[in-house]
This record gives C-alpha cells, structure tokens and sequence, in this order.
C-alpha cells in the first residue's frame, strides 16, 4: 500500500486538469502543466508560511472536489478531455509510475546528495520546508522549492522514496512536452506523433555528449537544470497555443507557469525573465483584430503582467530567505555566503565599462576576464551535445527559425517569427553573460578557472531555446505555405533525433534498461545509515569519520540518516580580513598536523582536517554529538586518534561495528550487525 500515494496524487492532478478543462475551457495538451504550475505555487506557498501539512490536505481535497464538480456539471463534454497531447502525458505519467514503483532508482549524483535529495527527504518526513530544517552545515540553505514541493506533491500520503522525487519532476517535463505537442491543432493530429518524439528526445539530446558506458541519467534525476529548460520551452509552447487558437482557454494560465519558472533554481530567473519578456513582445506587438492601436493599453497591461508575475515569486521568496539569513547569521552561522547576483551583475559592467567598483569585486578582476576568455573558448570547442559544441547547437536553433521565415505566408507571420527569434537570440546573450557574471564574482576561485557544471548551466537555455524554435516551426507549419514540406521536415527531424539517441545511448544505459546492480553501493549506504539509525535516538546529533572523503560520503550519509543529524564533522571557521568566514569539513581526512599536504591546492590538502589527539576531542566534544559514525579508516587515523576510543577502534576494524557511543570515558562501541 505504500505506493498507493501515487495512484492519490496522479487522481488528484487529474481532478484539477479536468476542472481547468472543462469549466475554464483550457485544452487538455495544456491543463497538465498549468495545474502543476498551481500545485508547485501552492506547496511553496504553504512552507513559506510552515503549513504544508495543512495545505496538503486542503490541495488534495480542492482537485477532488473541483475535479468531481466539473465532471459532474460538464460531463457531456468529456470528449474534451482527450487529445493526442493530453494522451502522451498521461500515457507517459502512469507508465513511468508503475515502473519506478517496480524498479524503484535512486539518488546517485553529487549534487543529488548535496541539496536536492536532502532537501526533499527533509521536507517529506519534517513536514517543513528544507529551509528551516536543520542539516547539520553551518550555512542557511536558500535554493528556490519549485521542484521539491512537486515531489512532495506526488508522494504526500506515502513514505519518502528517491524514485517519487524522479517521478514528480518527470511529470512536470511530460506536461511541457505535451504543451509542445499541443501546438499541433486537430486538423493536423498526424504531426503530433513526431513532435513528441522530438520532445521526449530533447533531454538526451542537449545534454549526452559521448557514447555512455554508465547509466544515463536524464530522466532519473534530482537536479533541476533540466527541468528549468524543459519548463522555459514548455511555456513558451503554452502560449503559442493560447495565442494561436481561438477558445483554447483563459490568457491567465500562463501567469502560474511563469512565476513556476523563476522557482526552479536561482539561475532560472534570467531565463523566466526571458521568456516572460518574448511573451510579452508577442503579445502587444502582434496580438491585435484589425489595427494596431485598438486595444493597446490592454495588451499592455497583460503583457507587464507577463513580467510581473517571475518578479513577484522572486521578490516573495527573496524576501523570505533574507529573513532566514539573518535569523541564521544572528545564531552564529554564517549569513549570506556569497555576493548578491545583481550587485555582481551591476558592478561587473560598471568593470567591463572601467569604471570604478567596491574592492570585493576589484580583487576578483581576473577571474571575471578569464572567465569571460573561457565561456568563449567553450561555446566555441566544448562538446556537451549529441550534435557537438554550442556553436553548433545554436546553428541547428537558427535553421529551424529560418525554416520558420521561409514557410510563413506573410509579413505578419514573418515579422513575428523574427521577433522570437530576435528576441531570444538576445536573451542567450544575456543569460550568457550571467553566468560568466556567477563564475567572475560568486562561484570559488577554481569552479571560475575550470567553468566547474558548465554544461549544465548552458544546456538549461539550449533546451528552452531549441523548443522555442521547435514551437515556432510548428505553428508556421500549420498556418503558413507548403505545409507538406514543413510537415516532412518535421518528421525528418523527429527521426534523426530518435536515430542519434539510440547511437549515443545504449539500451542498457537508458533509464528505460538499467540494470540492478546500478544502485547497489547506495542500497549498501542505505543498509549501513538504517543498521545506525536502529542504534541511535532519532534526536541524536553524529560526528562521521570517512577517511579520503571528498564530501561525496557526508552529503550522502547526511541523506540517509534523516532525521537524525549528521554533523559537519570537523568544520574549521576561519575569519578573513576583510570579516568574511569560511568553513572546511563536511567530509575529509582527519590527521597530526605533521602529515598534512604541503601542496595546498591539491585535493587532499584542501579536505585535509589538521587535529591533534586533543583538539580531535575537543573537536568532538563541541559539535554537540552523540555518536561517531565510523565509515572508513586508515593507518594515520587509528595511530592519531585510536587512544579516544575505548577499544582502539579494533571492532572496527574487524568489521564489528561502524558506531561509537560519545561517553566521558571515551568512545565505546556499539554492538550491532554491520550491513556488508
């Protein structure tokens, strides 16, 4: 019964679809990602104000109790309800519901284990957002919630599952991919095949670079680059079909789903922004009956509220995390750790402009050049597509804009062809330039020299774009001239792009032939943080020591001891002079200062953690833990430290126990099965 949440929450997304379909006349290829959008902007809603368990049961009731009230007051018209997009989206949502719920993946990414697991897993069994939830790091987590609600969404009644967090995000990208197969009107229903092709394809597309020999991971995966691009694209294919097709349904829609946008991520807000503003064009400058004046003031009121609507969830949740950060810093963490987006944006000009800026931004001049050397180098040279570097990903979004120009009929379909892809050609250049902004002036020194995830920064705006270009195409195929050579071209595309996923990505590599033994060193995890948690109070507080750790340890065990803490075990704070502080541990050798790395650049220096025998105890003592989680040891630590523990770590090394009990007369052993 425990998977019996799924079969509630995908009833309850139903219920809220068929209201929206049948009683606000929103078409079906369109309801899924709008209903969504409501739910992800109610969830985040409610832990801002630390009810979510509440407003769970309410949401949950509201789509029963719209869904039931629409169906009963407009049944004759449940035809509505079924169209070939609104199929794919729901054929593909139960599918991959019931076979998550067999198979059952996990979280197996870095990043994965450093927020977006954790971060659902505590909002699931706190009942609270992660954000005030305690994660054992000195620092206030502030990453956006779009996601991590839906994932609470789909798995409110049951127990948490990694696979329900997939689950919920792959059902938010099926919705975008039925909103872009949504721009195939009825009388052309024969297109809507290849274009949800091309849309299940784009996730692989854009971001599988070489011939996987490990599992690819697209549609099994927690982060959130992905989505934000797959959203961007998804809403963009809503408005097209808002805009294009008379009584599809209410203008408004699109506002929920632009302000999910700028929820996703912090960097998802340029790009909501974006997509807010081609909106917003298209809208006052071509949506008009007879002449261009009639009606302006209104178009204009509906297009400031295309760009309101990203802004006001930014400003909301910003101003809720500043609350959070200065709680957080009053409390002796850290406060805000990294300089503010906007403040970087605007002094980077001013730099780039040679003018005169603050010191803090001053000293990190060239990194920002050598960033902006870099991010060139890369558009040009960098391979992270099936096609190969940017350049030629922005060649392939170009030909199917001109394509669009050359099967427009008129200058009107022309000039707004030319408009998105004016207009969107000049927001890459300028999401572009802020992420050459984050490498300058946010990120650390070395993710600036490498472009650290550069990839998957980038390819979030190549997946809106090229499905922009997409929709586009599609609605120019249907309204324009030579409508079978477009449709040919459109087929053509969808086939080469399905031939080339299956060149890069083996069958048994895919999401859809994983093997068992693909998760098998996290189910070993699982097995060891749950033999611990049987062993401990769920209030009490763990110090790990994982010898050679590169935080990859910690972040995973801290996801799976939820909700007990595991500390961050070992953090050194250290003041700079200019006030700032920065903080070590949260993985990471313990060792005598005497054998520490002397290159401090290296990887081991840099998660070396220098203790004496006494200040590894005091260490201990001050982070307030009750128990030592021991995961891996070598030599250096037993002869260091072996005397604090009353058996000399031998039960421990005979493989007896991995768990230590914090008593005043050293650490003693628990006795326990260690899970092998």
């Amino acid at each position: 019964m425990q998977y019996f949440d799924l079969v509630l929450s995908l009833s309850a997304l139903f219920g809220l679809c068929a209201w929206f379909t049948l009683c606000t006349r929103l078409h079906s290829a369109l309801s899924p990602l709008v209903s969504l959008s409501c739910i992800s902007i109610w969830f985040t809603l409610a832990g801002i104000f630390d009810v979510l368990v509440p407003s769970g049961w309410i949401g949950y009731l509201l789509c029963y109790g719209l869904g039931v009230f629409a169906l009963a007051k407009h049944w004759k018209q449940k035809k509505n309800l079924v169209s070939p997009a609104s199929l794919v989206f729901w054929g593909l949502a139960i599918g991959f519901s019931i076979y998550f719920a067999i198979r059952q993946p996990m979280f197996s990414e870095f990043d994965e284990f450093s927020f977006w697991g954790p971060a659902a897993q505590m909002t699931k069994t706190t009942g609270h957002l992660y954000t005030i939830g305690e994660t054992g790091v000195p620092w206030q987590v502030t990453q956006n919630p779009g996601l991590i609600v839906l994932g609470y969404f789909v798995q409110f009644f049951g127990q948490f599952a990694p696979f329900k967090v997939y689950l919920g995000y792959d059902i938010l990208l099926f919705a975008c991919i039925a909103a872009l197969v949504g721009v195939v009107g009825f009388k052309n229903y024969k297109l809507a095949v290849p274009v949800a092709v091309i849309g299940w394809c784009v996730p692989w597309f854009f971001t599988t670079y070489a011939r996987t020999i490990l599992v690819s991971t697209i549609y099994m995966s927690a982060y959130g680059d992905i989505p934000a691009g797959m959203l961007a694209g998804g809403v963009a294919a809503l408005w097209m079909v808002l805009r294009t097709e008379k009584n599809i349904g209410p203008r408004w829609a699109i506002f929920p789903a632009l302000a999910l946008l700028a929820n996703i991520k912090d960097n998802t807000f340029p790009v909501a922004l974006v997509i807010a503003g081609l909106i917003a064009a298209d809208h006052f400058l071509f949506d008009y009956s007879e002449q261009w004046k009639q009606g302006w003031y209104k178009r204009f009121v509906f297009s400031v509220c295309c760009m309101a609507a990203p802004v006001a969830n930014y400003m909301v949740w910003s101003r809720y995390i500043g609350v959070l950060v200065q709680q957080n810093a009053a409390s002796g963490g850290t406060g805000e750790t990294s300089l503010s987006p906007i403040s970087a944006a605007i002094y980077g000009t001013k730099m780039l402009l040679g003018i005169q800026v603050p010191e803090a931004y001053e000293q990190r001049r060239e990194l920002f050049y050598n960033a902006i050397t870099e991010m060139q180098r890369a558009f040009l040279d960098r391979v992270f597509s099936m096609i190969g570097s940017g350049v030629v990903v922005v060649a392939l979004i170009f030909i199917l804009f001109v394509a669009a120009l050359v099967l427009a009929k008129n200058t009107y379909q022309r000039l707004r062809v030319a408009s998105w892809m004016l207009l969107s050609t000049l927001g890459f250049v300028a999401y572009t330039y802020v992420i050459t902004i984050s490498y300058g002036f946010i990120f650390k020194p070395f993710q600036a020299v490498e472009l650290t995830d550069y990839n998957r920064y980038m390819y979030t705006y190549y997946i809106a774009w090229f499905m922009i270009a997409l929709a586009v195409l599609v609605w120019v195929v249907q309204k324009g001239r030579w409508n079978w050579l477009g449709s040919a071209g459109v087929l053509a595309l969808g086939c080469l792009m399905l031939l080339r996923v299956n060149m890069m990505v083996l069958p048994q590599m895919s999401v859809l032939g994983f093997s068992d033994a693909t998760f098998a060193d996290q189910h070993l995890m699982m097995s060891r943080a749950q033999a611990i948690k049987e062993q401990v109070q769920s209030d009490s507080r763990i110090f790990i020591v994982s010898q050679g750790d590169d935080g990859t340890q910690w972040f995973t065990y801290s996801c799976y001891l939820q909700p007990n803490v595991l500390d961050y075990s070992g953090w050194d704070q250290v003041v700079e002079a200019d006030g700032t502080k920065k903080y070590g541990a949260g993985g990471g050798t313990f060792g005598l200062p005497e054998h520490q790395p002397q290159d401090e650049t290296s990887s081991e220096a840099m998660y070396y953690h220098a203790y004496t025998k006494d200040e590894f105890a005091q260490a201990v003592h001050q982070s307030g833990c009750d128990y030592i989680f021991v995961d891996k040891l070598d030599d250096g630590f037993v002869q260091a430290y072996g005397e604090l523990f009353t058996d000399q770590l031998q039960q421990a090394l005979a493989g007896e126990t991995i768990l230590y009990h914090i008593t005043a007369n050293g650490y003693e052993p628990v006795t326990m099965e260690v899970p092998k």
